[in-house]
């Protein structure tokens, strides 16, 4: 009898203190905070999570609080707001119940800031200005993330900002909407940082080199080409061939024009003799090297073929083919680019 009292005691104490952490918030007072579940994680992995943002204290409870009620895998995945305050009963019901509504955002490839910033805006979450407001603050995110310390002071996010599909809370604020795109761009980034072939370059020349071949190139397959054409036009051997080291890239002249309201657009679609004597350090028809920054938002594929040029190749020039699907034929000499080029004119 003694023996079974004891386990009674025992059983009774344990019951009384799972009780009283159920019940009891991992702290009296904190401020919400976001949490994100994701897609495919398991109880187990939430409740770690949970942990580790200070909102539970033991998450082993939680997941067992979650399988007594039959919830085990049937977690939402979504972005919620909880507070320390909560306890694991209110969690787990906000879990279900409490997601926040998001708005969905695409951000192509090619863009520079002012159109992200116009479409974040079409969400009715922030305006453009307050979005560009922040974009063209780089300082301020600098030291969050270690692949924005190469910027210039004073450099905004331009080519920063990794185009992709986004879902957005409607009481997003700019910063947050920005610490994702920039999240999402330095998880792309690790996947090539350790495979960099062009010697001695920061991250921020590639991004500004891939921001160019963004730009000029139509195909994928020809970016590694093209991003090498770029890079041998500033090659010392090559400075005698090609303009003393000046990359003579378009879109960098359609950047330093800005917006063009006869044509309605930011990026023009045709250039003029005195377009292209504009004096701007982003004029890589007048400047040597590398204009100060990227020019617009590269993608995947462009940050690979700045950072792996297709070494091969002793190509200086291309010109559109007359094929008119966006491929080129690429030169080597002066001559053979004239010849192409004529070619082209002659099939317009």
């Amino acid at each position: 009898m003694l023996g079974i009292a004891l386990i009674a005691l025992v059983v009774s104490c344990a019951g009384y203190l799972f009780l009283g952490e159920l019940r009891a918030p991992a702290a009296t007072q904190g401020e919400p905070v976001e949490f994100t579940v994701d897609s495919g994680e398991t109880t187990a992995d939430i409740a770690t999570r949970l942990s580790a943002a200070r909102l539970i204290r033991q998450p082993a409870l939680f997941t067992l609080l979650t399988r007594l009620r039959g919830l085990d895998g049937q977690l939402q995945s979504g972005r919620y707001i909880l507070s320390p305050t909560m306890t694991m009963s209110e969690i787990l019901i906000a879990l279900q119940t409490g997601k926040l509504k998001e708005l969905q955002v695409t951000i192509p490839e090619g863009l520079r800031l002012e159109e992200i910033a116009d479409l974040v805006a079409q969400t009715g979450v922030v305006s453009a200005e307050e979005f560009l407001r922040a974009a063209r603050d780089g300082d301020r995110f600098r030291d969050q993330y270690f692949l924005l310390s190469s910027m210039p002071p004073g450099a905004t996010l331009e080519g920063y900002l990794f185009p992709d599909t986004y879902q957005i809370a409607q009481d997003a604020s700019p910063d947050a909407i920005i610490s994702r795109m920039l999240d999402r761009f330095s998880e792309q980034y690790s996947s090539i940082e350790r495979s960099v072939r062009v010697p001695g370059v920061s991250v921020h020349q590639v991004v500004t080199m891939a921001s160019i071949v963004q730009r000029e190139a139509a195909l994928i397959d020809e970016m590694p080409t093209i991003s090498a054409v770029f890079w041998n036009r500033m090659r010392p051997e090559y400075a005698s061939d090609f303009a003393g080291g000046q990359l003579g890239a378009d879109p960098t002249v359609q950047y330093a024009l800005g917006y063009s309201a006869a044509e309605g657009r930011w990026w023009r679609k045709t250039l003029t003799l005195s377009d292209l004597q504009i004096d701007s350090p982003y004029n890589t028809r007048r400047y040597a090297g590398l204009p100060p920054g990227p020019i617009a938002a590269p993608g995947l594929d462009a940050l690979l073929a700045a950072a792996q040029p297709d070494e091969s190749v002793p190509y200086l020039f291309f010109v559109a083919s007359c094929a008119k699907d966006g491929s080129h034929q690429f030169a080597q000499t002066i001559e053979e680019f004239r010849r192409y080029e004529a070619e082209y004119l002659n099939c317009q």
